[in-house]
């Protein structure tokens, strides 16, 4: 069902000589899995390709680049119209994180974790398998990828399990923590929670393969072909659809076991591989750890309170999607009220990155007044006013600075009310669509170079914005990319008001569509009991995506009152820090992820060498202190470590429900 000529089991030639490169250069003698009927293969599991890279010309980490070369410009592609596995699979590893953040000096495939020293190239020598997990339905599908770095020691096994963030591919976030792992000689599997690239052409009866190429109809990841897609598609030509949105079902529901199918895939792969010394992996002699960041970060929380085969020793959850039961608020509360009023409150902060460019932000400020939602008359009166709601409604001030740039989140929250609504894209749901658009804003025909590579440029799993954008239909003027459209009840252009306040009905109305949503968001709740388990959540204090006050902290709670006595999990909260690493305006603010990294460490520590985890905390950093360039850099100094013995006016209590967090 991929669209590849590849047998179960069977290899590329690129794979074999590499393989062969790996075992010359020192590396353990790597063979293809062993064929052990004793042991079958789980019946969801389908492999894909299998690929092995000598750590030179190509590796795990860096598309053979190294730590330095994926910054620099590099030829993508011999025919941009038809790229090979290799050349895509480069591509959307070469993405590395700013350099004003720290890439390739504080952290880094190339930067020893432990020590914060620089080392080596970043280049890791091993294998891939490329997989997929099927339900039986064919719309389920989900991505994982497997990675052995030669220095795996099968007597010493250990394995780390990623869940994407976002709707990214499984080599998206190969570079910012991914390669964690292979510092200390772990095996790593991903696992994009059946959303990642998953692009589909309506028209065209094509979509993007869990490989990255395209394939037909019948071989599609995501079926498109019911009636009121097909009815949709002739009136609205030239439309694409997105796994993370119109898939028709709750992929959140799955985030847990998606990551539980990865490690046992692993697992499954590793032990029929023949070892040095005839050693054989198990469940029993590998240490396991799950990681991951925002959707990936809630993944593996729900990974750990569905474990209840103790596949896991260890949980690491960077600014996690979570929705505990106790939350004040549901995130996708949070994207309709703040898609509703950010791009008004930019104008009351308009010094800060991306306020310039809301040329339509009164309009928006206009339009929410005569709707009765806001009640000052002047514009600058009317800007300070949403943003006065932005804080009641929960925003950190912290993160005011970030209002302007988060702006236009419409495309996110329909994402998140298709799935929680299970709508497909015949469902059509606000009147929104996605498509290419040309330099009007009028959806036109994806060229063949655009969609050949669409799973580099949409590695993230949604519209990028440039070449594929989201299209307001109800324009009276006809279909035209939502952010230049006109609303039809205000006559406006005003970021499509109309299409806001649907999404926001969703989340606080009584329509049918609202029902299914509001149905969907019961069906994710978090139960906060990770049964014990070794937990860390670490999360920055100015996230606008997924504040604190919404996912975080009131697991926390939800977890010391679940747990009692037994309570195992740690909450780290760093200041200044955002959602992942600060844009390059966005000054004043400090990248999250060297924290995701040093919890690793902590975590490693603690089931290596039963050090205790450190306690839970605020880690303060300080606004970065360097220049390069002309620009802000973030220093060693300005990120401080995460304390074994933090002072008393850092830590953080949760008892029975309460939190309490120092300011």
């Amino acid at each position: 069902m991929t669209g590849m000529s590849f047998a179960r089991g069977g290899y590329v030639a690129l794979g074999l000589m590499a393989a062969a490169a790996m075992s010359a250069c020192g590396g353990n003698q790597w063979a293809a899995p062993s064929t052990n009927a004793a042991s079958a293969a789980p019946g969801w599991l389908h492999v894909v390709r299998r690929d092995a890279y000598d750590g030179v010309t190509d590796d795990l980490v860096t598309g053979g680049l190294g730590a330095a070369g994926v910054s620099a410009a590099t030829t993508l592609y011999r025919d941009p119209a038809a790229p090979t596995y290799a050349e895509l699979r480069r591509a959307v590893i070469k993405r590395p994180p700013s350099a004003a953040n720290g890439f390739g000096r504080l952290f880094g495939p190339n930067v020893d974790p432990a020590t914060g020293r620089v080392a080596g190239t970043g280049r890791v020598a091993g294998d891939e398998v490329l997989a997929y997990a099927d339900d039986g339905s064919g719309t389920q599908m989900a991505g994982l990828l497997l990675q052995v770095p030669a220095s795996f020691d099968a007597q010493r096994a250990c394995l780390v399990a990623i869940a994407t963030p976002g709707s990214q591919n499984v080599l998206s976030d190969m570079l910012r923590a991914g390669y964690w792992g292979f510092t200390h000689g772990c095996a790593v599997v991903w696992a994009d929670k059946a959303l990642g690239a998953g692009v589909h052409d309506i028209d065209a009866g094509r979509g993007v393969g869990i490989d990255g190429q395209l394939v037909s109809r019948g071989a599609r990841l995501m079926q498109q072909d019911d009636a009121a897609t097909r009815k949709i598609a002739a009136a609205y030509p030239n439309r694409l659809a997105y796994k993370w949105a119109d898939a028709g079902w709750t992929q959140e529901a799955d985030w847990g076991p998606s990551v539980l199918r990865a490690v046992e895939f692993a697992l499954f792969e590793l032990g029929q591989r023949k070892w040095p010394a005839g050693a054989v992996v198990t469940r029993a002699n590998t240490r396991i750890i799950a990681t991951g960041f925002s959707n990936g970060g809630g993944a593996v929380l729900k990974a750990a309170e569905q474990d209840t085969r103790h596949l896991l020793d260890g949980v690491v959850a960077m600014s996690p999607q979570i929705l505990p039961r106790n939350a004040a608020h549901t995130i996708f509360d949070k994207l309709t009220f703040t898609n509703l009023y950010n791009a008004c409150a930019a104008l009351a902060l308009p010094d800060t990155p991306g306020a310039s460019g809301l040329t339509h932000a009164a309009n928006r400020c206009a339009s929410l007044a005569d709707a009765g939602l806001l009640q000052a008359k002047t514009t600058r009166e009317q800007a300070r006013e949403a943003l006065d709601k932005l804080h009641a409604y929960g925003m950190q001030p912290e993160a005011d600075a970030q209002i302007a740039g988060g702006a236009l989140a419409e495309q996110s929250t329909l994402g998140q009310a298709s799935q929680y609504g299970r709508f497909t894209a015949g469902d059509h749901l606000c009147g929104l669509s996605f498509a290419s658009v040309d330099a009007a804003g009028r959806p036109r025909r994806p060229t063949a170079t655009e969609a050949a590579q669409w799973y580099v440029t949409q590695a993230g799993g949604t519209p990028d914005g440039t070449v594929v954008t989201m299209i307001n239909d109800a324009d009276p003027a006809g279909p035209r990319k939502s952010s230049l459209s006109t609303s039809a009840s205000t006559g406006r252009q005003d970021y499509n008001f109309d299409a806001a306040m649907c999404l926001r009905e969703l989340s606080v109305g009584t329509s049918a569509n609202a029902k299914r949503v509001q149905a969907g968001l019961q069906s994710v709740l978090a139960t906060g009991d990770i049964g014990g388990l070794p937990t860390l959540i670490v999360h920055g204090r100015a996230d606008p995506v997924e504040p604190p006050d919404f996912t975080s902290r009131p697991y926390v709670g939800l977890h010391s009152l679940v747990s009692g006595d037994a309570a195992n999990l740690r909450y780290i909260e760093v200041t200044r820090a955002t959602h992942g690493e600060p844009g390059a305006t966005a000054t004043g603010l400090v990248p999250l992820t060297p924290y995701q990294l040093r919890a690793l460490e902590a975590m490693w520590a603690h089931l290596a060498n039963a050090t205790p985890l450190p306690p839970s905390q605020v880690v303060r950093t300080s606004a970065p202190s360097g220049m390069a360039g002309g620009k802000p850099r973030v220093e060693a100094a300005d990120l401080p470590a995460i304390s074994s013995s933090p002072a008393a006016g850092d830590r953080i209590v949760a008892v029975r429900g309460v939190v309490k967090v120092p300011d």
